[in-house]
């Protein structure tokens, strides 16, 4: 049996609510500090918006052309640039993402390395990191901004698939306990070792 089109897959649904989910969180950061703290430790709000342009030329990338060659994300000169243009630069950059995804575009299957990979689970992978940085930019904000239960629970659906140990440190921190009440937001954040 092929693979589904792109095109059609529920996992693009996810990626669009985590588009429209960071957005809101973008349209308060014009105002704040390049240099305010994050809950990404090591990257203030501007390299964290830098990361954020890069991450989503990748996706973007991966859906024009089929594939990512991993260690090599596309070049981003963003880092001069001041907030209020970066978060320009990134709204227009979620447009196009999600054009190339929702557009047909993109591919059923992907060649990431020597590696392939359905379209879902890349999708699902892109939705992820696009809500989770956009809770971390709302708080560099000091923006009350949670993440929607429904969201946060169809991505911790994903998360097994998504996460493993050989992402921590380095994309994600160590796992944080949680007790039996939490929220999904607050198991989410916790699984990718941040505390609300």
């Amino acid at each position: 049996m092929s693979a589904a089109p792109a095109g059609t897959l529920p996992e693009l649904g996810l990626l669009e609510r985590a588009v429209g989910y960071t957005r809101v969180a973008l349209a308060a950061a014009p105002g704040t500090p390049p240099d305010s703290p994050t809950p990404c430790a090591q990257w203030p709000l501007s390299d964290l918006l830098t990361h954020m342009d890069a991450s989503l030329r990748t996706l973007d990338q991966a859906a024009l052309v089929g594939g990512i060659m991993l260690f090599d994300p596309p070049q981003t000169q963003h880092r001069e640039l001041g907030v209020r243009e970066q978060v320009r630069l990134l709204s227009a950059r979620a447009c196009d993402l999600l054009d190339s995804w929702l557009g047909g575009q993109a591919p059923a299957v992907f060649r990431i390395g020597g590696s392939e990979l359905q379209a879902g689970l890349l999708a699902s992978s892109g939705a992820l990191e696009i809500t989770v940085h956009g809770w971390d930019v709302a708080r560099a904000c000091d923006l009350d901004h949670p993440i929607p239960a429904a969201l946060a629970e169809d991505l911790l659906s994903y998360a097994p698939l998504l996460v493993t140990d050989t992402d921590r440190p380095h994309r994600f921190g160590m796992p944080i306990p949680t007790g039996s009440d939490a929220s999904p937001q607050e198991e989410l954040l916790a699984l990718l070792g941040r505390r609300i």
